[in-house]
């Protein structure tokens, strides 16, 4: 597995057809390839002083094994110096909620009917030192 930035026009058609991303002045990412092409991104954006929103789109879970989590919090954790990352998604879309809670990330809030008549928004967080993505003395650094 290989890992690049998010800079190609095909790449971000196939997160926003897959995430219903919109690409905001901010948004960046990462790339997932294997001998196939695209296997997962995650993009990121709605950057704060120490927060920023993510969007995962993954084919292939396997990227998770080959290091794919672990090359986002070292981006945004680390390079980036963010505290937290947040996720915000449907409360109908159990699949990507599972996921999300599965890799770490925490519900901090919901919001009642903010897509749809009985559609929740669900607020998630992960927060840098509780991160298992990241070795220990990373995610203790400042």
């Amino acid at each position: 597995m290989m890992f690049r930035p998010l800079t190609t026009e095909e790449e971000w058609s196939w997160i926003k057809d897959r995430a219903k991303l919109i690409a905001c002045e901010d948004s960046q990412g990462i790339v997932a390839y294997d001998n196939r092409g695209i296997q997962a991104i995650a993009a990121f954006d709605s950057f704060t002083l120490d927060a920023c929103n993510v969007h995962f789109a993954i084919a292939n879970p396997l990227v998770i094994r080959s290091g794919f989590l672990s090359e986002i919090a070292r981006h945004l954790f680390i390079q980036c110096g963010r505290k937290r990352i947040f996720g915000l998604v449907p409360s109908t879309n159990k699949k990507a909620l599972k996921l999300d809670k599965h890799i770490g990330m925490k519900e901090v809030a919901r919001i009642p009917d903010a897509l749809a008549e009985g559609i929740d928004y669900v607020v998630l967080c992960m927060k840098r030192e509780e991160c298992r993505w990241l070795p220990k003395e990373l995610k203790e650094a400042a």
